[in-house]
């Protein structure tokens, strides 16, 4: 034989060797098992479990399965020795999701990858956290854990290269997660922390009681989606968007954030301070979210949405490109004069558009003279327009203000919306884990009639006639691609990334039609779709009618529905 066919035979010799060693490992992936009743020298069979779950993380490798069942564990410190890969991830989940109890447990996934964690309920933890996620970290999904009562701690951290190479933390999910606090000795510090890392994906958590930061992307975190979840109360922060401010060389901006379809809210015996803080952060979008508050309870010194911060020693936060459109805020406020918007410290290019504001005991405020944009809002049955008086350079178009007010802008009218009601009161209720958000935001539909309908102003117009995908507007910071470039692998996450994120629009008579690419030096949007427009074409979030309406709403008589989504029809 010539040594180049001994060449391809022994090719061949090692691809299968490879193949066959893949083959094993596969087929050498089981499913284990851990009970209180178990014994850690036995094979973690059904029939013979394992007694800690310490010791079978310690055991299970790539592409297995470790089912815990029911019971009281105590107090494990718990490390993996192995990660999964892409195609056989590590799996530990309870039997029984809610009823596999750690007290002062804790879990660490520093250095692992590929690894899922569901089912599990911490009660009681100190110190750091219940779960932490260090650096390096990647494709790690925790959901249908509850986090009970932390004394001074986390539910879950994650915490990736401080030095700024936030690219070693990636691919996180968490889903219908539940952190609670009743204990009102000693409060949950974060529900869940985020610092140094990339791509994660907080949906359908449940939130109740005394959390202080309940979601925070805090440090440095680029390209987050939190959608969907449920804030039954908190007693600082519901969601916070880059929390931590810049000191010095000290970086800790956070990039790319889109909060969407959240509903805070006070519960039985818990306040709902501030839902939505929006500080150190570039890049942000607050879309379609419904807070409500209530006279009779403590509002603290919040506000619906904060922007900005400061504190001594650090630069102040400077939220900047940030969209608000679409939400719904009721009675924000409580006992207290917070206002639905106020503005703490510098801010660059945030725009309000698109809102509802009713019942609130202020509709906004400002302690720095901060530029500003609202347009096309309702505010509407305010106790006082302005809480901190320093407005005087926030630019108002378009907005409907009832009842009438003396700062409103030209262009601005007071008018009764014809708002569909009814606005009863929020009934307090207690602990009431759900997964699904179920707002009251209908009340703020606009009834037939309304003179909100076909009154708002076109965000911004096409410049030239053209035809095709990219269009050159006036001022495309109207605008969002959700994120500037292309997710990696975002097919691993179960939603978010996986669906378009990009501003619903119409240019001229074509839409609905999605934001793919915004190029903001140029003022030129790319879209989904081919269209034909003329110079001078309207643009706005997408509408039926001649014109835009004001409010968070659109109104259509097959059938309302909140600016800049799918209408349903």
């Amino acid at each position: 034989m010539n040594g180049k066919k001994l060449g391809k035979v022994l090719m061949r010799v090692v691809c299968v060797s490879v193949l066959v060693c893949i083959a094993a490992n596969f087929a050498l992936a089981g499913t284990y098992y851990v009970s209180t009743n178990g014994n850690d020298n036995n094979p973690g069979t059904k029939d013979k479990p394992w007694r800690t779950i310490k010791y079978g993380c310690s055991r299970i490798k790539a592409g297995d399965v470790l089912i815990i069942k029911s019971g009281d564990y105590g107090s494990e410190r718990i490390t993996f020795a192995n990660s999964g890969t892409r195609k056989a991830p590590i799996v530990v989940k309870a039997e029984e999701p809610g009823k596999v109890i750690l007290r002062n447990g804790h879990i660490g996934l520093t250095g692992r990858h590929h690894i899922v964690i569901e089912g599990l309920r911490f009660v009681k933890h100190k110190g750091g956290s219940a779960i932490g996620i260090g650096d390096p970290a990647s494709y790690i999904k925790i959901g249908k854990c509850i986090f009970e009562d932390g004394v001074g701690a986390n539910g879950i951290t994650v915490w990736g290269h401080s030095g700024g190479k936030v690219e070693l933390t990636h691919h996180l999910e968490f889903y219908e997660n539940q952190f609670i606090d009743t204990n009102d000795g000693h409060d949950q510090d974060y529900g869940l922390s985020l610092n140094y890392g990339m791509y994660a994906y907080v949906h359908n958590n449940y939130i109740f009681g005394r959390g202080h930061q309940t979601i925070s992307f805090k440090r440095m975190f680029w390209y987050g989606i939190s959608e969907n979840n449920v804030f039954d109360s908190h007693l600082l922060t519901g969601q916070y968007i880059g929390q931590n401010l810049d000191k010095g060389s000290e970086d800790n901006t956070s990039r790319y954030i889109i909060v969407q379809g959240n509903v805070f809210r006070p519960a039985k015996g818990y306040r709902a301070k501030t839902p939505i803080w929006c500080a150190n952060v570039e890049y942000a979008v607050i879309r379609h979210n419904y807070m409500e508050g209530l006279e009779s309870v403590d509002g603290g010194w919040g506000a619906g949405i904060h922007l900005s911060d400061r504190e001594k020693g650090y630069a102040p936060g400077n939220p900047t490109h940030v969209l608000i459109y679409g939400n719904v805020m009721r009675r924000i406020g409580g006992t207290t004069r917070n206002p639905a918007i106020r503005v703490l410290a510098k801010c660059t290019d945030v725009r309000v558009f698109n809102n509802t504001f009713a019942y609130c005991r202020r509709s906004i405020g400002s302690e720095s003279p901060e530029k500003v944009r609202f347009v096309n809002n309702i505010f509407y049955k305010y106790e006082r327009m302005v809480s901190e008086p320093k407005i005087q350079n926030f630019i108002f178009e378009y907005n409907c203000i009832f009842p009438d007010w003396n700062g409103k802008g030209k262009t601005d009218f007071s008018k009764d919306p014809l708002l569909k009601g009814p606005f009863t009161p929020l009934v307090l209720k207690g602990l009431n884990p759900r997964f699904v958000p179920d707002p009251r935001s209908d009340a703020c539909k606009l009834k037939k009639g309304s003179p909100c309908i076909d009154a708002g102003k076109f965000l911004t117009t096409t410049v030239g006639a053209g035809k095709g995908k990219v269009i050159k507007v006036k001022d495309a910071g109207w605008f969002t691609a959700g994120f500037d470039k292309e997710i990696p692998d975002k097919e691993w996450f179960s939603g978010g990334f996986t669906e378009p994120q990009g501003s619903l629009i119409r240019v001229g008579n074509s839409g609905p039609i999605r934001v793919v690419k915004v190029d903001y030096e140029n003022n030129v949007i790319t879209v989904d779709k081919a269209v034909e427009w003329k110079d001078g074409d309207g643009v706005a979030l997408y509408f039926v009618g001649s014109k835009p309406d004001v409010g968070a709403f659109e109104y259509s008589p097959k059938g309302s529905f909140l600016v800049g989504t799918q209408p349903t029809e």
